[in-house]
């Protein structure tokens, strides 16, 4: 049977939410609550928008032919939460040769002893991983993608070179205008 993921938000194409243009799924769900966070819609446990891992895939190939995209960006919510689904997602991508950065508010070193078998799958198919909490009281202004100066980027691959994170000298937000709504990611401050 077909992986589940529930999502909250899906961008085809976004240059803020990791290095180079990159397809990004914000998942639903977080335990973490941390105060000031920016996807505070996308904490609570509830459904959102449950999706096949094959139309996700789908999503992604369609990004990458229309697009040109380099990578996928697991955010949230709670990526971590849903490492079942996002680890078939990532070792796709690996094959397919996207990179995958993916932010969590758990440690790296707690990650690493997990016993999830999915947890270590995902882990072993992320070049690059945003771990920690997010705290309000000390943002970081100097790195790109990292919410507060506690948060590690950590480089578990050779794809990117290490201080990319300090590249952009400008923090961006994207907006995505529709005849609906209006939709925004990246920097919120």
């Amino acid at each position: 049977m077909d992986a589940l993921l529930n999502l909250a938000a899906v961008r085809l194409c976004t240059e803020s939410e990791g290095p180079g243009k990159r397809f990004a799924l914000w998942v639903q769900g977080c335990l973490q609550h941390c105060p000031g966070c920016c996807n505070q819609q996308m904490q609570k446990i509830e459904t959102a928008h449950i999706i096949a891992i094959r139309d996700v895939i789908s999503l992604i190939e369609k990004a990458k032919k229309t697009f040109e995209i380099e990578g996928v960006s697991f955010i949230g919510g709670e990526p971590l939460l849903q490492a079942k689904g996002l680890a078939e997602i990532a070792f796709w991508c690996r094959q397919n040769n996207l990179s995958v950065l993916c932010f969590t508010g758990f440690s790296y070193e707690n990650l690493v002893t997990s016993d999830d078998q999915y947890v270590q799958l995902l882990l072993k198919n992320t070049d690059i991983l945003v771990d920690g909490l997010y705290d309000e009281k000390s943002p970081d202004t100097d790195r790109d993608w990292v919410g507060s100066k506690n948060q590690k980027v950590i480089f578990l691959s050779n794809r990117y070179k290490h201080g990319i994170e300090y590249e952009k000298k400008e923090r961006c937000m994207e907006f995505l205008i529709s005849e609906s709504e209006i939709l925004s990611n990246g920097w919120p401050f």
